[in-house]
């Protein structure tokens, strides 16, 4: 069953959820030294989102069998729809799948909660701060909720602090390049050891043959105006034959068994995308509640490497090369992997005081279901 549409984007509300769920996971604690964490629950989460909202969430509570006490701060930056939908809890009805699947997360991640123990018991004052951080700049991180350590009590301790990556439907990006220019085609494929400069004279000769370049350079005073020109179709052929070479390229490497350049290059840009090379766990809602996982690290890569791959390019419409795992033997299996997908917007802006509109192509890099079971 579909979840209910909400008016705000739903990888954002589930950055807070998740969040508030990270939090309960470090306030709950065991009773004694030697008795399992008690599971969370829904209730212990949106008591701890009921505060976020509101005022944002501190909390003491003390190390099991001590005198001691750690601190859990909270934090969330997340778009501003985000933040009003969550502060009307009647609200929270519609994004109970989000919730619950916040609550799975903390209660089986296997990580989180060997670091919840270690430092409920530890007899150590700690600083947890758990930062959701949608808005915030992120260069050099592709982490939407960091969880960070400190201890005041040894100050120079380096601990092994955690970065989570979330992924909701409608949300796999993990990176995209946006922009007019054969330059942008070269960057998207290039940074993945794909060359093809070999279709640049192809994709100049097309966007030429029958338009000058100022129809896809021109402001509009509408889409419709944008739209009748031809040019955004023309844009969608001329890019069909540069993913067209991509795919060709990444088709003979990622099909071969074993390494190779272009797998090795492959893989290391999937986990840069994925990470920034940072050790990030991605965090993927597949709905009704459930969460998957995948570390992006260096088994990971290797993981990568290790498979054969299929790759396909969409028949019509929007270019998109479609990566699928193959078998031992390089044939399709049904498990998609990942895409790499041109999208053309009529943009809308500003020039002179009055609204206009103009072509504006993006390439998206998005992690499909197999990039989780791999």
């Amino acid at each position: 069953m579909a979840a209910p549409k909400i008016d705000a984007n739903r990888g954002d509300v589930f950055e807070a959820c998740f969040a508030a769920a990270v939090a309960a996971r470090f306030v709950k604690r065991a009773k004694t030294k030697k008795t399992p964490l008690p599971k969370i629950t829904i209730t212990d989460a949106d008591a701890v989102l009921a505060e976020i909202m509101k005022k944002g969430y501190v909390k003491n509570v003390n190390d099991v069998g001590s005198a001691v006490m750690d601190t859990v701060t909270v934090n969330v930056s997340i778009p501003r729809k985000a933040e009003l939908f969550l502060q009307n809890q009647l609200n929270w009805a519609d994004i109970r799948d989000l919730r619950q699947g916040a609550v799975n997360f903390a209660n089986t991640n296997s990580r989180l909660n060997a670091q919840a123990r270690g430092l409920s018991i530890n007899a150590r004052q700690d600083l947890i701060t758990i930062l959701a951080a949608g808005t915030e700049d992120q260069k050099g991180t592709k982490a939407d909720v960091k969880i960070k350590v400190t201890s005041p009590q040894n100050p120079k301790k380096q601990f092994r602090n955690v970065d989570y990556s979330l992924k909701v439907s409608g949300g796999e990006q993990f990176h995209q390049v946006s922009g007019l220019g054969f330059d942008k085609f070269m960057n998207i494929f290039s940074e993945m050891g794909v060359d093809v400069s070999g279709a640049s004279a192809k994709y100049e000769k097309l966007l030429t043959e029958f338009f000058d370049k100022e129809v896809y350079t021109q402001k509009y005073s509408s889409r419709e105006d944008a739209q009748r020109t031809g040019g955004g179709d023309n844009l969608k052929k001329a890019a069909r034959i540069v993913y067209e070479e991509a795919a060709a390229v990444l088709k003979a490497g990622l099909n071969a068994p074993g390494s190779n350049p272009v797998k090795d290059k492959f893989a290391d840009y999937v986990i840069f995308g994925l990470s920034r090379n940072v050790r990030t766990e991605l965090v993927k809602f597949v709905g009704n509640g459930n969460v998957k996982t995948r570390v992006a690290d260096g088994q990971f890569r290797q993981v990568l490497i290790d498979n054969r791959y299929f790759v396909d390019i969409k028949a019509s419409g929007d270019p998109k090369v479609l990566i699928y795992l193959a078998d031992a033997d390089g044939k399709k299996t049904n498990t998609l992997v990942m895409q790499i997908r041109y999208k053309l917007e009529v943009a809308s802006g500003k020039a002179g005081g009055q609204k206009v509109y103009k072509f504006y192509p993006r390439h998206y890099l998005e992690a499909q279901e197999g990039m989780f079971t791999i």
